[in-house]
């Protein structure tokens, strides 16, 4: 799946993100600076007075290599907080540039709430641990949505420990226009891993639906369900079905979907963090913005082309 303007964000990162990542890269430096300078000196004083027998001024000096400590402590998660927000602001600006792409915005503080996360259907209701993050929004097209990083955990019964349920971009939209029905697909080679969800969402009365899929790709791909009077080709038309498996065969991530009536979610399940700073490495990286670049604009293409198809 081609990746849009990605010579033009090369010429971006150059000319607005690179100068933004050099001005934190110099403060990443002087915090390293001050951590190396603090660790030798906190060796030679504690050598001069272990040498001159000095050792009762040691609780002396403690409290103010403490307090220092603690200092540094603070600059390096104040850098951490900036980091992410002064990229991905500039990053939006880029994206609200683009053809069918309107008002997009970034709010560190904000997270897609777990109400939106079950109600989905994708994942089994109420898990043990939800935590989201990174929230953006606004209109691909007519369709507003909202996104962001969520990571879901809940206790294995077989084990008793904690197992990943999703850790990955979770997408909620809504249709411009009323759509009835319910859908929800899944990868079909997880669907052994997600047998407690299946029931759960058969429990309410939903059943399998591949019989109403033409695609054989498809087919092969996911696994089909749908509540009953659901028109299943009506609302996973079969540009939809292309566009999804396109995705999927171009990207190694695992990707969900449902529609509940007027409401659409997508899940694409990965195991890192976006664009979260590295310390003791530079973060000088064009192939991490891209990266970054990628999943959200295929993301954004797959709400895209629901738009589009509806």
């Amino acid at each position: 799946m081609p990746i849009p303007r990605i010579d033009e964000l090369r010429k971006y990162y150059n000319t607005t993100i690179r100068p933004e990542l050099l001005r934190l890269e110099r403060l990443r430096l002087r915090l390293i600076r001050g951590i190396f300078l603090s660790l030798l000196l906190v060796v030679v004083l504690l050598t001069v007075f272990v040498v001159a027998d000095l050792g009762f001024l040691i609780f002396l000096l403690a409290m103010p290599v403490i307090f220092y400590v603690g200092s540094l402590y603070f600059r390096i998660e104040k850098f951490r907080q900036a980091y992410k927000p002064a990229i991905m602001q500039l990053l939006m600006e880029f994206l609200n540039d683009s053809p069918n792409f309107r008002s997009l915005s970034y709010d560190a503080k904000r997270a897609i709430n777990q109400d939106r996360f079950e109600r989905s259907g994708l994942f089994r209701p109420m898990p043990d641990t939800y935590r989201a993050e990174d929230y953006i929004q606004g209109l691909v097209g007519e369709m507003a949505f909202e996104m962001g990083e969520a990571f879901v955990r809940e206790i294995s019964p077989a084990s008793n420990r904690l197992l990943v349920v999703f850790s990955g971009l979770f997408v909620h939209a809504i249709f411009s226009e009323p759509t009835v029905g319910r859908i929800a697909v899944w990868p079909r080679k997880n669907l052994r891993r997600l047998k407690r969800t299946v029931d759960a969402y058969v429990s309410k009365g939903g059943i399998n639906a591949d019989i109403e899929i033409m695609n054989p790709g498809f087919r092969e791909e996911f696994a089909v369900y749908a509540m009953p009077n659901t028109h299943v080709a009506g609302i996973l038309t079969p540009p939809m079905q292309e566009a999804l498996l396109e995705f999927r065969r171009s990207q190694d991530n695992d990707i969900f979907f449902a529609v509940h009536n007027q409401d659409l979610f997508i899940g694409v399940a990965h195991d890192y963090d976006m664009l979260e700073p590295k310390f003791f490495s530079s973060n000088l990286s064009f192939a991490d913005i891209r990266k970054f670049y990628t999943d959200i604009t295929l993301m954004l293409g797959v709400i895209q082309d629901f738009d589009q198809t509806h």
